[in-house]
């Protein structure tokens, strides 16, 4: 490969299914007729059902199989199907860690307030003079966990509806592919059978299989980095506005309780969000350690950042301190994005181009070969001479498309009211490559995982 990736750098499954190319020629009964010049010639059984339009529907066929498979739906659909089975058990676990944290809840509001939301008591209870009591801080703290989970739960929920019907497109797709599969394969058998109609056709053929299996592997793997960086993406926008709108925090009056709620409230929402979809990222990737934002940075995130934003915003030295930990975070997830762009563009782009060169080379090739022996066996079968296209007759696909074009935001997790109010969001310079994680580390887990 052109970075130096061995075929093992993909996972050997998931590739599209491989269908019989195999022209065979048959064991021919003969049987006597006329051809153009009144010449008897001897026929077969096969050649009787044989006709131009047969070779003609062949080689079109062949063709729209060629179109189909360069972004192959069955892959996708593969992992969606996975994910979706992820999100079904997630959602189950979410639902039973709500129900304990409602009854936690009702249980702390028994003693310390009767408010059921972190609004209501904030406002009633969020006097700047007098701070909250340990009591009181214990229950805003149990009822903004009951609203993160229950933001975190509905969230699922939306993927889940989203990803169904993605599957439910893919599957259409995947069945598109299989009928011509299919389609062709009974061509084939009309047309040949037996042994190859050569040793070129033959080695072709195999030679042919072997290169589409390997780019099954790493269109499989360029599906996967693709969705978790558009994920990452939106991660990156979701903590630039949770910075921004903590930065804005303490220019807000104090006694403005609902203006203070509400930013707080925003922080906390984009905050959760972009946890979600880093999370999400890792979930496509799970066999790939991120060299930036791992699952402890995230846990601290989640536990002792967006959990206690609501007590946070009561002093300044704990609102500075969780200033710290968004706007490190929110660095760390965009030298996340910048590396995962390098290992899309420097390993992944390259060896797909590479890849897609060589197979639509070897169709070229064994297209040719077989459209040579159609005429050779015509000519045998009718004493005559025909034409056909030996091209794939597609213009030349434009690789960086492709490569996106399966990417869905089905499993982004988005905030209604934030992923666009990032205007004066700062975005962290990016990083040099000496600081970032070298190129050698992107291989080696890509060759090990991936």
């Amino acid at each position: 490969m052109g970075c130096g990736i061995s075929t093992d750098g993909y996972p050997n499954q998931g590739g599209p299914p491989v269908y019989p190319r195999s022209p065979q020629i048959v064991s021919f009964e003969k049987i006597g007729a006329m051809n153009n010049n009144n010449e008897f010639v001897t026929m077969t059984n096969t050649s009787r059902d044989v006709d131009r339009s047969m070779l003609e529907k062949y080689i079109e066929i062949e063709r729209q199989i060629a179109e189909e498979e360069a972004n192959n739906p069955i892959q996708p659909l593969e992992l969606k199907m996975d994910q979706l089975a992820r999100l079904g058990q997630e959602i189950e676990a979410m639902e039973a860690q709500l129900a304990g944290l409602e009854e936690q809840t009702a249980m702390i509001g028994e003693v310390t307030a009767e408010s059921v939301e972190t609004r209501q008591f904030f406002i009633e209870n969020g006097i700047q003079e007098d701070p909250l009591t340990p009591e009181q801080e214990q229950y805003l703290e149990a009822a903004n966990k009951k609203e993160i989970a229950t933001q975190e739960l509905e969230a699922h929920r939306k993927q889940h509806e989203q990803v169904s019907q993605e599957v439910a497109e893919l599957e259409d797709k995947a069945k598109r592919l299989h009928e011509l599969y299919r389609e062709h394969d009974s061509l084939l058998d009309k047309l040949f059978g037996g042994e190859y109609g050569s040793v070129a056709e033959n080695q072709l053929e195999a030679e042919l299989d072997e290169l589409e299996a390997h780019r099954g592997r790493i269109m499989e793997a360029n599906f996967k980095w693709r969705q978790a960086q558009m994920m990452l993406e939106y991660a990156c926008k979701q903590l630039a506005v949770a910075v921004q709108k903590w930065q804005d925090l303490p220019t807000i009056p104090t006694i403005d309780l609902e203006i203070r709620y509400s930013v707080a409230a925003e922080t906390r929402n984009n905050l959760v969000a972009a946890g979600q979809n880093i999370q999400g990222a890792q979930r496509y990737l799970d066999n790939v350690k991120f060299p930036y934002c791992d699952p402890s940075e995230m846990q601290t995130l989640g536990k002792q950042a967006t959990e206690y934003v609501f007590t946070d915003m009561q002093s300044n030295d704990r609102h500075d301190h969780a200033q710290a930990c968004y706007s490190t975070t929110h660095k760390r997830a965009n030298a996340l994005l910048q590396w995962f762009d390098t290992v899309i563009n420097t390993t992944i782009m390259k060896d797909l181009n590479d890849i897609n060169e060589k197979v639509k080379d070897k169709t070229l090739e064994l297209r040719r070969e077989r459209v040579r022996l159609i005429q050779e066996k015509v000519k045998e079968l009718w004493g005559m001479d025909i034409e056909l296209d030996s091209t794939l007759r597609t213009e030349d696909f434009n690789v960086e498309e492709l490569a996106k074009m399966m990417v869905t935001e089905g499993q982004v997790v988005k905030v209604e009211a934030g992923d666009a109010e990032s205007e004066r969001a700062g975005t962290p310079p990016l990083l040099s490559r000496d600081e970032l994680a070298p190129v050698a580390f992107q291989h080696r887990h890509l060759r090990q995982h991936v």
